[in-house]
């Protein structure tokens, strides 16, 4: 087609889309058209045609249609293919503030549309190619054999740390940890554990800033092991989990919790915002070489449907649903003074723009809520109902200043971990407005039950249904009072944050998040489009 008629095609389109008018049907089929002559010939876009998609994603005649998310999605994917087809950076910028202005202007369909086609752009991120362990034999040890092996201390008791027996060593500042399996699949994770260990031990990330990666040790000739007795002082009190094992040594430091309830383990302010900032570069830093670390706090939409549902009821932050035990959550994070921990759930990422986006996403989430829960658990008893039946207002226990001040440092510090580039500009949210609507969210215990479906109660055994009642609250009378699958039954084992199956309480946390990951990905992208010299990504504001 001559390109005369394909000018005068995008004119018309840009001009019936800038001018507002369109109904929703016609709007849609125009930005198709538009869309489609963009990808096939991307020479035909111009300012106007970044100026015409930008006016239909501030458009909130559009927001109220049950299917407004997909016509935003049509506009701002449009944008994205102008990015991604064009050569010249100048005009390549043009559009991608745009579309981040658009962050800052929208709420909603819009803002979500705008997020994820920022987040699909193509980066360069390719994750190492590692093969676990091999473990040809997997021999009998005792603890003795592993005392023989390491100095560790004889005259301190052995804890438990989960599922996990730590002990000092003499002489020096380190633990040794011995990480017990349950079943074939904890075997697989401790076994891809130990290759993390060793790879990131030897990899060189540039990482200046503290990282403690624990050296895993061998025993008998082998990094997993089965363990056939405990240590003494703990096999005389109780039992001990027996199966496959990993040892390592690793920083006295390596389980000390930032958010800790107990009152002598908590940090101070100063503390807590050198550990948290650091984290979210260490983060942003490994997933910028495409080492993803895939649960730095557990995060669930439902837990007690997990087991038949077919995501298995974990988080999925972008469709903002609500968000299962949020402080139950956060109790343990993998994250802390030496670093990221739990190597088990670090993964090689070698996917789509999109996928990553994602993983940002969760990761930035979960030390959003760990901070959250820092000022909680300078109180932790104070949580549910209070003794009237209303529910618990802990907001006095937040400080709002230094939560804004984390937030901020929350994503500075992500954001120049990933791009290796400080941020400029201004931000499409105010870290202000959103430190105040957490505190409103996670300070009042308002979303305390969930339901036990009935559905889900067959799938229990009689003494598993009777002890899932009675570990959340009812007496054993109570429990042996329900008959298994007769009728759901609410259980309060909050806070949660929003109602059983409905939408999260604090939706601008989801949209913040969404922001966050998507300008990430977006200064990834623009260092990539003139390699002679990157700068950072042009800022909206």
């Amino acid at each position: 087609m001559p390109q005369d008629v394909l000018h005068s095609q995008k004119m018309t389109l840009e001009a019936a889309l800038g001018g507002g008018e369109l109904d929703f049907a016609g709007a849609y089929l125009a930005l198709r058209s538009l869309h489609d002559l963009i990808v096939s010939n991307p020479w035909v876009a111009c300012s106007k045609t970044v100026e015409a998609l930008t006016e239909v994603l501030k458009n909130t005649r559009y927001a109220p249609q049950t299917q407004s998310f997909f016509l935003y999605r049509e506009a701002a994917q449009a944008l994205v293919s102008v990015l991604v087809r064009r050569t010249d950076p100048p005009f390549i910028a043009e559009a991608l503030t745009a579309l981040k202005d658009v962050l800052a202007a929208t709420d909603g369909s819009a803002h979500r549309a705008s997020t994820e086609a920022l987040g699909s752009l193509p980066v360069a991120v390719k994750g190492p190619k590692l093969d676990d362990q091999p473990v040809e034999s997997v021999p009998s040890v005792t603890w003795g054999d592993i005392s023989a092996k390491i100095d560790i201390r004889v005259d301190v008791s052995p804890r438990s740390v989960g599922r996990t027996l730590v002990v000092p060593i003499n002489g020096g500042d380190n633990i040794l940890a011995v990480k017990i399996a349950h079943g074939e699949e904890d075997h697989r994770a401790i076994t891809r554990e130990v290759t993390w260990m060793e790879y990131l031990r030897r990899a060189d990330y540039s990482l200046s800033l503290r990282f403690h990666v624990p050296m895993p040790v061998k025993v008998r000739g082998s990094y997993v092991f089965r363990l056939e007795d405990g240590p003494a002082a703990i096999s005389e009190e109780r039992s001990y989990p027996r199966g496959c094992a990993m040892g390592y040594i690793a920083d006295k430091d390596y389980f000390t919790y930032p958010n800790d309830h107990r009152p002598r383990k908590q940090l101070g302010p100063d503390a807590f915002r050198e550990v948290i900032s650091r984290n979210a570069w260490l983060f942003g830093r490994l997933a910028c070489h495409g080492v993803i670390h895939a649960a730095p706090i557990p995060l669930f939409h439902n837990r007690v449907q997990r087991d038949r549902r077919a995501d298995g009821g974990l988080y999925e932050w972008h469709r903002g649903g609500r968000l299962d035990r949020w402080l139950h959550s956060c109790a343990f994070p993998n994250f802390g003074p030496t670093g990221i921990r739990d190597f088990e759930h670090f993964t090689s990422f070698n996917g789509p723009g999109r996928q990553l986006y994602l993983h940002i996403g969760t990761q930035i989430l979960s030390l959003l809520l760990a901070t959250g829960s820092y000022f909680r658990n300078k109180d932790a008893a104070r949580v549910g109902f209070d003794e009237s039946g209303n529910p618990v207002d802990a907001r006095d226990l937040f400080d709002r200043s230094l939560l804004q001040e984390l937030i901020r440092e929350i994503f500075l510090g992500y954001y120049h971990g990933f791009t290796e580039h400080i941020f400029n500009g201004n931000p499409p949210f105010h870290f202000e407005d959103l430190a105040n609507r957490m505190v409103d969210a996670m300070g009042v215990d308002r979303h305390m039950e969930e339901i036990l479906r009935a559905a889900d109660q067959e799938n229990m055994t009689d003494s598993a249904f009777r002890a899932f009642l009675q570990d959340r609250g009812y007496s054993e009378a109570e429990a042996k009072a329900f008959k298994k699958g007769a009728q759901d039954i609410v259980v309060y084992t909050g806070p949660h944050l929003g109602g059983f199956n409905q939408r999260i309480s604090v939706p601008e946390l989801i949209d913040a998040v969404g922001a966050m990951s998507a300008l990430c990905i977006a200064g990834k992208y623009w260092q990539a489009q003139d390699p002679c010299s990157p700068g950072p990504c042009p800022e909206s504001g």
